[in-house]
């Protein structure tokens, strides 16, 4: 089985049965695993489907942006159908990437990109078949809608939940000088580098603080962290989205974590303020 990220008219079952019938793809399963994120790409209409009698979804890449979608187990009859059905590889083409799931974790997946075309609205009837899908799934339409006008979609992620060296009084605190700070928490485990702390998943409560980011300093925030575009693993950090728990309820915000963290001694208070002689162990590692 493959993991395949649907994103527009596979969401709907119904549209995707109909489609496998009328071609003879016999057994061609896609079973929803999970929804799940693309970090750093948004939904547009910029390709244009006779099929559909107008504009298509696309994926475009966009730093800070989030697409919302579902993970799918495809078998290799469901496969072939998707490659009839996306006009792969003359028109989209298979790609691999890596979504984040809701816990946090990550997945590489295989999804369809094409080439831009430029805006074509969508017909009514392509629309309701993918808001149709989406609701199926629990997802939201407004990123949908947005693309569906031309109109550059609001950003998914906004926030930035931080729990160590960047928290106010803390050693990197000026990276984040100026920008309103609240307390927050995550479920989550905390563990001690030395001179900072890492996140990694798993249950406990980790106390910090929670950031609306402007997006034209999240590059640099990737950067101070060492961790790569999309969210991919790899870098010291991965940036991840976590259900925050703020002073106006939970929402979703950006985190960055390691995924070896465990090598690390945990910080059983979840409290990186707790630990004696952080500061001479920032200082000492610099």
């Amino acid at each position: 089985m493959t993991l395949y990220f649907g994103y527009g008219s596979n969401l709907d079952e119904v549209d995707w049965n109909a489609f496998c019938a009328r071609w003879g793809f016999r057994g061609a399963e896609l079973q929803p695993v999970t929804t799940a994120l693309l970090l750093d790409h948004e939904l547009v209409f910029d390709r244009y489907a006779p099929s559909r009698r107008g504009g298509a979804l696309n994926l475009r890449g966009r730093p800070g942006q989030a697409a919302e979608g579902v993970v799918f187990r495809a078998n290799a009859a469901a496969l072939d159908a998707l490659d009839r059905k996306e006009g792969a590889p003359a028109h989209y083409q298979r790609v691999q990437r890596h979504a984040v799931l809701p816990d946090g974790s990550v997945t590489e997946v295989m999804t369809y990109l094409a080439p831009s075309q430029g805006h074509h609205p969508p017909h009514a009837d392509y629309l309701g078949v993918v808001r149709r899908g989406q609701a199926a799934h629990g997802l939201a339409h407004a990123m949908m809608e947005q693309a569906a006008r031309n109109a550059e979609p609001a950003l998914l992620i906004t926030h930035l939940f931080i729990y160590g060296t960047l928290m106010a009084g803390e050693a990197n605190a000026h990276h984040l000088e100026g920008l309103p700070r609240t307390a927050a928490s995550v479920t989550a485990r905390l563990h001690d580098c030395g001179g900072y702390p890492a996140l990694s998943l798993g249950d406990g409560e980790v106390r910090g603080e929670l950031v609306e980011l402007p997006l034209e300093r999240l590059a640099g925030m990737d950067a101070l962290e060492g961790s790569r575009p999309g969210g991919a693993p790899g870098g010291l950090y991965r940036r991840s989205v976590l259900p925050v728990r703020g002073p106006n309820g939970t929402i979703r915000a950006y985190a960055y974590m390691m995924d070896d963290a465990a090598r690390f001694p945990p910080i059983t208070s979840g409290d990186w303020r707790s630990v004696a002689g952080r500061h001479a162990a920032w200082a000492a590692q610099r």
